[in-house]
């Protein structure tokens, strides 16, 4: 895996490699600190913890790797996390989990993070391959995740998914739209900025946006991250614990997670980066009001029917929360799907009449492929007659005509959320 590298180091840079080399029970004080002093002129670890950064003096692991080398290939399953010190890696993706039909979505250049499915050991999303010679620091699984539990807090906002993003250099390090892959990707969606909120949720926003403003302003602040400053924005972690704080009805984090999703669905709450899902972590997100130069503060009668709109508002928010949510579970990728999300599609298919004949076993089964569909405007044609069959289908809401040589047979089964 590690290719030998014919350019020479100076004395002062291979006293570093040298001590990485080393396994971290033989680490000195005195290599954790030649390793430190390395660390520190790095700008990815620039605003890491001193604790934190220390940790990852004693147990990490130096790779340096030829051009063309392969890292680990899409849906190996995990065994290490990696940074990149130096050079650039491809990032590939297979619709068929074929080698050869991979595509390269994305670079990952000096300072960014990867690997992170060892938190819960899925398997990888993505081939790395090396674009260039490249210098790796290593870490393996189980010290990954002893410092994930200490330092979650530092580290959270390192592990967006697919990737997680140390500086800001590969400004497309996601997975690409639907359009960008092929006619039979995972998701089919459009981008939420192009869709015009409803009249109700656009109030809905604004009440927020103008409680926030009037009992917690800081929050809604320009912030720097990797050198990069993000105009009037706030944080996702914060987000939610706000909101479980302005009401007695809303009885988890998941819950809350996904009546921010309501808001990012609909456009009224952007993610700064246009991510489609809100995840509760230290990711940066913008009230719409918020995208203008120079948004106005809300006014002293705003800020009062804030007050006296917020709990309808929340109240709304609860009861069409779920809805998002599931939306947002069935959008991952079946690979990326927690215990938790497998759980909630898992409940939904129970109440489910067509599906009352299955057993529990291919329910859950059915949980764990299922993917989403959306499509607005009618007309849109699943498919054709005589066309071969590739996907089995749900309604969960709207209705759909089935065409049989010009007779025409409505199909209204609906599934509605309670």
């Amino acid at each position: 895996m590690v290719a030998a590298h014919t350019s020479s180091h100076s004395s002062e840079s291979a006293e570093w490699i040298v001590c990485l080399d080393k396994r971290p029970a033989e680490r000195s004080g005195e290599d954790v600190d030649i390793i430190l002093a390395r660390l520190k002129n790095v700008k990815a670890f620039e605003r890491f913890h001193p604790g934190l950064l220390q940790q990852i003096c004693l147990w990490g692991f130096y790779e340096c790797l030829e051009k063309g080398i392969t890292l680990y290939r899409q849906g190996d399953i995990g065994t290490s996390w990696y940074a990149v010190l130096s050079g650039s890696l491809d990032v590939r993706v297979s619709e068929t989990s074929n080698y050869q039909d991979a595509v390269t979505i994305c670079t990952l250049g000096t300072g960014t993070a990867f690997g992170e499915s060892i938190l819960d050991n899925t398997p990888r999303h993505a081939t790395i391959v090396t674009r260039e010679f490249s210098e790796l620091l290593r870490i393996e699984q189980r010290e990954f995740r002893s410092l994930w539990e200490k330092y979650h807090q530092c580290m959270a906002g390192l592990l967006a998914p697919p990737y997680g993003v140390m500086e800001s250099g590969c400004s497309t390090d996601r997975m690409p739209d639907k359009e960008n892959i092929s006619n039979n990707a995972f998701v089919s969606v459009s981008k939420h900025q192009n869709k015009v909120p409803s009249e109700k949720i656009l109030r809905a926003g604004k009440i927020i946006r103008n409680a926030i403003l009037s009992r917690a302003p800081h929050m809604i602040r320009d912030r720097k991250y990797h050198l990069k400053t993000y105009r009037q924005c706030c944080v996702g972690t914060e987000l939610v614990d706000w909101q479980m704080q302005q009401s007695s009805y809303i009885h988890s984090r998941i819950q809350a997670v996904g009546m921010w999703q309501v808001l990012l669905e609909e456009g009224v709450l952007n993610h700064v980066d246009q991510e489609l899902n809100f995840q509760d972590k230290y990711l940066f997100y913008r009230f719409l009001d918020d995208e203008q130069e120079d948004a106005p503060l809300p006014s002293e009668e705003e800020c009062k029917e804030s007050q006296e709109e917020l709990q309808d508002t929340l109240l709304l928010l609860s009861q069409i929360g779920p809805d998002a949510h599931m939306r947002m579970i069935l959008r991952k990728h079946p690979s990326e799907r927690t215990t938790d999300d497998l759980e909630i599609i898992y409940e939904e298919l129970l109440h489910i009449k067509a599906l009352s004949h299955l057993s529990t076993t291919v329910k859950r089964e059915l949980a764990g492929v299922l993917i989403f569909e959306s499509h607005a405007k009618a007309g849109t044609v699943l498919f054709n007659q005589g066309e071969e069959g590739t996907s089995w289908y749900i309604i969960l809401k709207g209705s759909v005509n089935v065409v049989i040589y010009g007779k025409v047979d409505l199909m209204c089964f609906m599934m509605m959320y309670p």
